[in-house]
């Protein structure tokens, strides 16, 4: 690489952190266009159990506890202690019932085995430190049949997987690779900020009768 060409993705990397720390596009809202694209991909109805893994501020996982009714159940995991606590309270205050907050680990989702219809991951799988160990909890809190979507951006081309996304062809190669059947791949998926978004939809195996 030249000067001049590393000085350029230099630029293109500052203007990348600061773009992300700006921008809302990570955050949830529930009145845009993405929650009706994932009630479609999870056939999401009243009474379903889902989860929300690595929940953050909380946005999408009261929208799934709207969606699913006071008769269905939203698992919604985070791993640091401060977002755990805010998240709690924002769900206290909002007088969601029908919600477990689950305290995450790094390797672990912290899912009860057979918990879930669906499990959704939104801009959290590119955090992931050891993926295949958190698949194989991904996978045995589903139920036969269950659905994993995976959204999130793929990185920078000079870049790479890291904190800026993750290269879709590497979460599908990981997620198949725990045992997932593969469903679809979305690249158009909505989502506001400078990179664009994907969405992976994933199904547990049928149990062999």
């Amino acid at each position: 690489m030249t000067v001049a060409s590393f000085c350029t993705a230099a630029l293109l990397v500052t203007a990348l952190i600061s773009g992300c720390s700006s921008w809302s596009g990570f955050g949830f809202d529930a009145s845009g266009p993405e929650m009706p694209r994932l009630k479609e991909v999870l056939a999401l109805n009243a009474g379903m159990v889902v989860a929300d893994v690595g929940a953050g501020k909380g946005q999408l996982t009261r929208a799934l506890a709207g969606t699913v009714g006071p008769g269905g159940h939203v698992f919604s995991t985070e791993i640091d202690p401060d977002r755990l606590k805010a998240l709690r309270a924002m769900l206290a205050e909002a007088n969601l019932g029908n919600v477990t907050v689950v305290e995450a680990k790094s390797r672990d989702s912290g899912l009860p085995t057979g918990c879930c219809d669906a499990i959704v991951l939104r801009r959290v799988y590119h955090h992931l430190t050891d993926p295949a160990e958190t698949n194989a909890s991904l996978l045995r809190a589903l139920r036969p049949g269950g659905l994993l979507a995976v959204i999130d951006i793929p990185p920078p081309f000079f870049i790479g997987r890291g904190s800026l996304g993750v290269p879709a062809q590497s979460v599908v190669d990981e997620v198949t690779a725990s045992g997932f059947e593969m469903l679809q791949l979305r690249r158009d998926w909505p989502g506001r900020g400078p990179l664009e978004s994907y969405c992976a939809l994933f199904r547990k195996p049928l149990q062999k009768q």
